[in-house]
């Protein structure tokens, strides 16, 4: 009984075998360095504290009116009242003034000047995780805002790379990668 071998020479029958395995076996190894930093799995660094300072303008009536960044975990709210009096909110004083605020997120996003609405308009409420920029009109001088633009795109950098799966893509598409980048 005489074996049918196939023959080497059927030129469109091994292009597609070629194809075929480029496709499943080959595309996870990739010269550019964007899936090694996304499956790196490496720890995002914290991004610096703020030191936000407000101005009581009339009685529970308040502005921004510094803005500045600060090393991680030394936040803190420096509140000037109308009366002269001058307050420091940091540490636990301050963690319990965030969880009021963040619990009642549809109060402060109404409006008012009062003084959780302002410190959730703040760069202090970017922190907390509020998603949309700072609204000028809580600022003493809208150009405040400016001070924490860099900050605010850290902010955002780390949720991003936070929230990224820590195990890389998965799926047949794997190894692809976009067509933006490098």
């Amino acid at each position: 009984m005489k074996k049918k071998y196939l023959t080497i020479g059927d030129l469109k029958r091994n292009a597609f075998i070629v194809a075929a395995a480029a496709c499943m076996g080959l595309t996870g190894c990739s010269s550019n360095n964007q899936n090694e930093e996304w499956n790196a799995g490496e720890e995002v660094a914290v991004p610096d504290g703020v030191i936000t300072e407000m101005t009581e303008e009339a009685p529970d009536q308040w502005k921004i009116t510094d803005e500045r960044t600060t090393a991680p975990g030394k936040s803190m709210a420096i509140l000037k009242y109308n009366d002269g009096r001058v307050d420091t909110l940091q540490g636990l004083a301050l963690e319990n003034q965030l969880k009021d605020v963040a619990s009642n997120q549809q109060q402060y996003n109404q409006g008012g000047f009062g003084l959780s609405s302002v410190l959730w308009w703040s760069a202090m409420g970017y922190m907390m995780g509020r998603n949309t920029g700072p609204r000028a009109a809580y600022y003493a001088n809208p150009g405040l805002m400016n001070n924490t633009s860099a900050w605010r795109q850290n902010v955002q950098t780390y949720r991003q790379r936070a929230t990224a799966p820590s195990s890389g893509r998965s799926g047949f598409f794997r190894g692809r990668s976009g067509g933006a980048g490098a």
